[in-house]
């Protein structure tokens, strides 16, 4: 999947109440509040999605207009310490305005949070990423920090990208997978994406049915296998990635305000031992694992990577008394 285009078009699609087959991981709950699954496959495993918003992003640190200084002279140069220290090249740097990269902070706070996670042994089996470059280079960070970088290559999913409709005035023109692989990031390059197409004046409404969708299609390529899948996207995916799956309805008149309250690198943890079994949030990442996550633990690929770092303390927040989500200081 090659996500290099401009947002476009107007979205046509109207929201209709989402009704699935026994085999489907929403069935019985997509607009109910009870939890009835009648799923009758039990060769599915435990499954944990950890959803993460990206790191500290440049244009929100410096403004609006960053990248005519940092390119005045028609090429990369950082005028500032926690400016990154490097940025790929791409067909148009001016395309860095709307598509931001990451601050050094926010690329130390991604790796942090690799290492983090890695330390309470919650061994990353998949990723997927929104095709926003920011959110790639938390995805990729994080990876490293987990010394999984080159083992676990990132899938770029046009689901996990914000509600378009955000960004009418300025479309957002993203990378192309050959310029991601130029830059150094391990993509997925046999993965198509489950969402294939964005429209450009998607309402918050469309976002939340669209979120839905593309997790519907997530879950069943792990209902499976199961593990814990990375999901690295924006601040409003920690509310419509998970609202559906804890049987709640969408709110898109408070997502805005919902977003606001969730940092760079926050995160929530959701979690079933199976497709009979509800959705679960993770209060702590402590938690004792299950026997099939003591196994994925178990890896070669699980081992520390580095000291360099202060341990990290998290903390358990909650936005608006539904989900709990991570903060890692």
């Amino acid at each position: 999947m090659d996500p290099s285009y401009l947002l476009h078009g107007t979205s046509s699609r109207k929201h209709e109440s989402y009704v699935g087959g026994n085999d489907d991981p929403y069935y019985g709950f997509a607009h109910s509040s009870t939890w009835s699954n009648n799923s009758t496959s039990h060769g599915d495993r435990s499954l944990r999605f950890i959803v993460i918003r990206h790191g500290e992003r440049v244009d929100v640190m410096y403004g609006a207009g960053w990248t005519q200084r940092a390119f005045a002279y028609g090429q990369y140069n950082p005028f500032d310490a926690n400016m990154p220290p490097s940025l790929p090249y791409r067909a148009n740097w001016m395309d860095y305005e709307v598509d931001t990269p990451l601050t050094s902070r926010g690329l130390l706070q991604s790796w942090n949070v690799g290492n983090v996670l890695n330390r309470f042994n919650l061994p990353i089996t998949a990723c997927y990423s929104s095709p926003a470059f920011r959110s790639i280079e938390t995805a990729d960070k994080i990876l490293e920090g987990m010394g999984r970088k080159m083992v676990v290559p990132i899938r770029l999913e046009l689901g996990l990208f914000e509600c378009t409709s955000w960004y009418a005035q300025a479309p957002i023109t993203f990378m192309s997978e050959q310029e991601l692989l130029h830059g150094g990031f391990n993509i997925d390059q046999t993965y198509r994406s489950q969402i294939s197409d964005l429209k450009l004046f998607e309402n918050e409404y469309q976002y939340y049915d669209r979120s839905r969708d593309a997790m519907k299609k997530i879950i069943k390529l792990h209902k499976k296998t199961g593990g814990t899948i990375l999901l690295v996207a924006h601040a409003p995916s920690l509310e419509v990635l998970t609202r559906n799956l804890m049987n709640g309805q969408p709110r898109p008149e408070r997502l805005a305000d919902l977003a606001a309250k969730v940092d760079f690198c926050s995160m929530t943890i959701v979690e079933r031992e199976s497709s009979s079994k509800p959705w679960q949030f993770r209060y702590n990442l402590d938690d004792q694992l299950s026997q099939e996550q003591q196994y994925l633990e178990s890896s070669p690929y699980a081992a520390y990577t580095s000291n360099q770092f202060p341990s990290l303390n998290h903390t358990a927040l909650q936005i608006d008394n539904y989900s709990p989500y991570y903060v890692l200081q």
